[in-house]
């Protein structure tokens, strides 16, 4: 059906009610890393500190927390944050992504910055694979969207995901989503934390469960994403929003290129 499909389908009376969004085991993971750390303020004023965690090891990590600390000149701390990875665990021989967001907006400007692992569990075996299978996965910006202020809970800032999956279990799962902008520097100029959605046969929206045996597609919103940047990677997790750590292994998208499309 894919994204516009999609939309174009929803009632407008239906519209109105679119709501989308928003180190004890970690030193027995020695070999994992902290690539491409990188620092931006984005248009709100907030600094972030964003990059990638890699498992180069078959050792699974669940439930891992980083602290970003930015220093002044004289070795001072000016902020310090604490932020899980997205996803929150960390499969074997593979990577996820982090963005700390400190709390206050106008902080001063920094020397050096720092990023390291403060907590985790190392698991004795991979966690169970979810048996969900991703067909394909899309990520379109829309220009020339009608004006409806309080209507579309997205403009054309916003990048849109859109992944056709299917559940081969019995098993229903929530899913939560992790989006990451790279420029062509390999950092990530932007990332995003998100519940992903679903259209049902009303053509309403809610959060993202998928059933047994369910053909599904699902979507997420990454919201004021850089223009420059094209390439976009994804990460679909099972578990509720806020959840510190899943039961299941997580799907990963390979890069995907925005594409631009009219409304």
């Amino acid at each position: 059906m894919g994204i516009l499909g999609a939309i174009r389908r929803i009632r407008p009376t239906r519209l109105l009610a679119l709501t989308i969004l928003a180190a004890v085991g970690v030193a027995a993971m020695g070999a994992r890393c902290i690539e491409k750390p990188y620092v931006y303020v984005d248009g709100d004023g907030y600094t972030h500190i964003t990059g990638r965690m890699v498992n180069d090891t078959d050792i699974q990590g669940a439930s891992i927390m980083l602290r970003g600390t930015l220093f002044d000149a004289n070795n001072n701390v000016i902020a310090s944050k604490d932020s899980p990875i997205c996803p929150p665990d960390l499969k074997p021989f593979s990577e996820a992504i982090f963005d700390i967001r400190f709390d206050n907006p106008g902080i001063p400007p920094h020397a050096r910055f720092s990023v390291q692992a403060i907590s985790g569990t190392a698991l004795s075996a991979p966690k169970p694979n979810p048996d969900v299978v991703l067909f394909s996965a899309e990520a379109i910006r829309l220009e020339n969207i009608p004006f409806a202020p309080g209507i579309l809970p997205f403009d054309s800032n916003d990048v849109l995901f859109g992944f056709e999956v299917r559940n081969r279990t019995n098993n229903s799962y929530p899913i939560q989503g992790c989006s990451a902008v790279f420029d062509n520097q390999g950092n990530i100029v932007h990332a995003q934390s998100v519940e992903l959605v679903q259209f049902d046969e009303d053509f309403g929206i809610s959060p993202a469960v998928m059933g047994p045996q369910a053909h599904s597609f699902v979507t997420m919103i990454a919201e004021d994403v850089p223009r420059g940047p094209v390439q976009v990677r994804a990460w679909l997790w099972f578990g509720r929003q806020g959840d510190p750590t899943s039961q299941w292994q997580y799907v990963e998208t390979n890069y995907i290129t925005i594409v631009t499309r009219n409304f």
